[in-house]
């Protein structure tokens, strides 16, 4: 395997990253990764400036029909309280965030037939109306629902793809298929919306060669975001005394998305500062440039179990990682303000 410096760096910028280009970072050495960590911050200045995007969550509803093996939230786990919360409290948390400065409000939720496309389209019209960006990460409804979110106001939708390996994928969400998942994302693109993707790395059974894949899906997909999050196993699962995925591994991802994807928001997860001291600031510094708030009320971000004993970004947390990281606070409202 060649040896990555920064004329390997620059070649590739120019002529293309091939599989191999991408397995061969993501392989990389300590002293390697530094390179490619730099280079990624500068390929972000390029298309970005030195802006980082700052969001805020709430995690409306944990009720879910999936089965997906990795998740407390699974239809199986009845050891959590399952809650929807009110359009108006959702309301409330969103006037909240904008008068701490933030306008973009992230939507996210289980996948669950206890919200309406109604319901929901009532509360995206509310916080559109407020003049903040709306991003939904929702799961799989009807392409209706698309279309009646889009004109209330929602302009975004997450949809992770979780493993670009069709097998891998299958085990880890009983009843479901990759090429459904795909279809559907480029289903949201039809219907207007930015669309984003990204794996869960380090899955029982993935491999380096299937995070290369994921890479090369997401530069298929033409996604405007991209994203990855480390494993963290969550009690009540069939994987809950699994190992955690690899942080360097996916700091490492990160740079790759930066660098081959060149122009997408990518965040700094929750997952590597659970797992790592300063671990969003890394992620900064490999390329990320997009930090989320959590706002889901603190009665109930327990019951909201992507894995076991989360970390809660803060507001405070996020602004001072953005400022050590060098760059300016903004929201993403602004790119389409440009």
């Amino acid at each position: 395997m060649e040896h990555i410096d920064r004329r390997w760096i620059a070649g590739r910028l120019n002529s293309g990253f091939s599989k191999d280009d991408l397995k061969a970072i993501l392989l990389s050495s300590d002293e390697e990764s530094e390179i490619l960590f730099e280079a990624a911050r500068e390929i972000r200045r390029l298309h970005f400036g030195d802006r980082a995007f700052i969001r805020a969550v709430i995690e409306f509803a944990n009720t879910c029909r999936c089965s997906c093996i990795y998740c407390g939230m699974r239809a199986e786990n009845t050891e959590i309280l399952r809650f929807t919360l009110s359009p108006d409290e959702i309301v409330s948390v969103a006037e909240t965030a904008l008068s701490n400065g933030i306008r973009t409000f992230f939507l996210q939720a289980a996948e669950s037939e206890e919200y309406n496309a109604e319901w929901l389209g009532d509360v995206i019209r509310r916080i559109s109306d407020m003049g903040m960006m709306v991003l939904l990460c929702v799961g799989i409804h009807r392409e209706d629902d698309l279309d009646y979110w889009f004109e209330a106001g929602a302009r975004k939708f997450i949809l992770k793809h979780e493993t670009s390996d069709a097998e891998l994928f299958e085990k880890m969400k009983p009843g479901f298929t990759l090429a459904d998942r795909i279809r559907w994302l480029r289903t949201m693109r039809e219907h207007s919306y930015h669309i984003g993707s990204g794996p869960l790395l380090g899955l029982p059974g993935q491999t380096v060669d299937s995070l290369v894949d994921d890479l090369i899906l997401m530069k298929n997909l033409n996604v405007d975001m991209s994203s990855v999050s480390v494993f963290l196993p969550a009690k009540g699962t069939p994987l809950e005394d699994y190992p955690v995925g690899d942080v360097d591994l996916g700091l490492r991802f990160i740079a790759a998305m930066r660098l081959f994807l060149k122009n997408t928001l990518i965040p700094a997860t929750s997952t590597f500062e659970r797992l790592r001291k300063d671990g969003q600031l890394k992620c900064f510094n490999a390329g990320a440039n997009v930090i989320t708030v959590n706002m889901t009320p603190a009665r109930l971000r327990d019951d909201y179990e992507l894995y076991s004993e989360r970390f809660y970004v803060g507001l405070k947390h996020a602004r001072k990682t953005i400022i050590r990281a060098n760059l300016i606070e903004t929201t993403e409202a602004e790119l389409f303000d440009d």
